[in-house]
């Protein structure tokens, strides 16, 4: 509420979706397909009650949820006994992109909120009623964000030895495939072309490759690759389902004609990313999103690192360095919290997901990427800094 801009290129197509479900055109085939499966249902089933709002109502919402994240939060806090000193509130106020996405529709803060429960889950005793809670936030979260749902097979498998190896078994391990299968089955219906999300492909031919050339050849090279991949006779002119097939292909053949190439720098974009400081965070925080804001423009393009200093939001870029150098330093804690403290299975389920992520986002990942992340990475720098030697959990009051 303190930004007067509350929407990002994304947001319209939320709204949109919104829309068709509040309406209840969401499941008709004559609802445009593309846009339909582009955005999992989550956080536009959530906006459907806003539609007709002034967007101001929709962020007192999210404003009020995301102090609930935060009371989590601190619980989890509390729990591991961390003391709330400068150094803590210090490596929040640093952290804007937590308060930034809270004032933006987009629904990165409700990721958030959804991993700050998962957090909270395993820090706790198994318990059965824990492990549903758990599987039904693994489809919450695919359902929000669809660079989750490849993670519903990996939580299938993670938890599926967990069971074999401890001698228990629950039937809500099944909840998640059953629910991605449904969904993916209403998308073949629905288009032709089974997929979770209609962005997959797109991003893969717009985003990762467009910048793996840029990279490792020229933007205008990249620009003449882009252009041809469109006006390709099996793109013009097709359907959906024909249109899909072919940019999967394209991208699939892209991949595996550079595939040392391209998977060093999808690798070293993904790390890259979790450094970046966020400066399209904050300079779409007071101007108007243009899409070219952001240090990816600058560090997948042939553009001059000082082009970024030209924008009249000059003050900004004294923010950056300090979030930098304390995001560098939280990570650092991240770490050495990881090696030197004894884990439980419960949390290397976190680290996998995390790790999970960070890797699948590769050359996009930067600091609206990381942002749901924000609060976990707080609480095991503070760990990280306040280091004994026990388990994670032994060091939780309740554990």
């Amino acid at each position: 509420m303190v930004s007067n801009i509350y929407f990002l290129t994304d947001s319209y197509e939320y709204f949109e979706v919104a829309k068709a479900i509040r309406n209840f055109t969401y499941f008709e085939s004559s609802t445009h397909p593309e846009l339909i499966t582009r955005r999992p249902f989550l956080y536009p089933f959530f906006l459907s009650f806003f539609v007709d709002f002034n967007p101001l109502i929709v962020i007192v919402v999210q404003t009020i949820l995301s102090l609930f994240n935060t009371f989590i939060l601190f619980k989890i806090i509390k729990q591991y006994n961390i003391q709330l000193t400068n150094k803590l509130l210090l490596l929040f106020l640093f952290t804007p992109s937590i308060f930034i996405y809270a004032q933006l529709i987009m629904s990165e803060w409700l990721v958030m909120l959804f991993l700050t429960m998962l957090f909270w889950l395993l820090s706790q005793k198994w318990t059965k009623n824990n492990f549903a809670y758990i599987q039904i936030i693994t489809v919450l979260l695919a359902f929000t964000k669809p660079i989750f749902y490849p993670f519903i097979y990996i939580n299938s498998i993670f938890f599926l030895v967990y069971m074999l190896k401890n001698k228990v078994f629950s039937f809500w391990l099944f909840l998640p495939i059953i629910c991605l299968q449904f969904y993916l089955n209403h998308n073949e219906n629905l288009t032709g072309y089974r997929h979770f999300s209609s962005i997959e492909n797109k991003n893969l031919i717009d985003y990762n490759l467009y910048y793996f050339k840029s990279s490792t050849q020229s933007k205008k090279k990249a620009d003449l690759w882009l252009d041809s991949v469109y006006k390709d006779n099996r793109y013009v002119g097709k359907n959906f389902a024909e249109q899909n097939i072919y940019l999967k292909q394209m991208a699939t053949n892209e991949i595996k004609k550079n595939l040392f190439r391209y998977s060093f720098y999808h690798f070293y974009t993904a790390v890259r990313g979790i450094f970046d400081p966020g400066r399209y965070d904050l300079i779409t925080f007071f101007e108007k999103e243009n899409g070219r804001q952001g240090f990816l423009e600058v560090l997948n393009s042939d553009k001059s690192i000082w082009s970024l200093f030209k924008n009249k939001v000059a003050f900004v870029y004294l923010l950056l360095i300090p979030i930098f150098l304390i995001n560098c330093m939280k990570w650092f804690y991240v770490i050495k919290c990881l090696i030197f403290n004894k884990l439980t299975l419960n949390m290397y389920y976190l680290i996998v997901l995390f790790a999970y992520y960070i890797l699948v986002s590769g050359p996009v990942n930067c600091s609206r990427y990381m942002m749901p992340f924000q609060g976990i990475v707080i609480v095991f720098a503070v760990l990280g800094m306040q280091y004994k030697s026990k388990s994670l959990n032994q060091k939780a009051s309740k554990c």
